[in-house]
């Protein structure tokens, strides 16, 4: 029970706005390069596949050669610059593609059983875990979905099927109580 007396939901649906976005492309193979890339993000970029990294910023694992740099909007620019100038000696490729993207919070105890109702992937903690990542379906719309803590899920989704993917979520947590903050 919440301190009202209502009960709490079993889940929470949020959009995390103030997000921007870069795409990071770059041979891992390249030692010099990837430690580059590590000493201006200040972080690690996750070098197994469908995994990520959590900091001042998330990346996330999209294959061998790319990943997807999530961090606050006002930070976009200087970093992008920053990875640029790091890495201009390598073949890489810095992009921002913060205006196509959405990012959306899912928690609560039944954030796992509203995602699986349209995913096909196995979440249950033991094969999907904090900390991995991967792009697949979530009802119609193509997503990037990260497992942080057991209960929380971040969405990153395109944002012309963020619309759409906000009310199959809200339908298919409606048995749960979900609960929608204020944008």
């Amino acid at each position: 029970m919440s301190e009202t007396g209502l009960p709490l939901p079993g889940v929470e649906i949020s959009v995390r706005s103030g997000r921007g976005y870069l795409n990071l492309r770059l041979d891992p193979r390249r030692g010099q390069a990837l430690e580059a890339a590590e000493r201006i993000l200040g972080q690690p970029v996750p070098p197994a596949e469908n995994t990520f990294t959590a900091s001042e910023h998330e990346i996330y694992w999209l294959g061998p050669d790319e990943w997807l740099i999530a961090t606050a909007a006002e930070r976009v620019l200087s970093l992008g610059s920053e990875l640029a100038e790091g890495l201009a000696g390598f073949h890489s490729a810095v992009n921002d593609v913060s205006g196509g993207h959405v990012e959306l919070l899912v928690s609560g105890a039944d954030a796992r059983m509203v995602l699986a109702k349209g995913c096909t992937l196995d979440l249950h903690p033991r094969e999907f875990a904090p900390g991995q990542c991967a792009q697949t379906g979530l009802g119609r719309a193509a997503v990037l979905l990260a497992a942080g803590d057991p209960s929380i899920y971040t969405i990153v989704v395109r944002r012309s099927f963020s619309d759409y993917l906000r009310r199959w979520l809200a339908n298919a947590a409606r048995p749960y109580g979900a609960r929608f903050p204020a944008r």
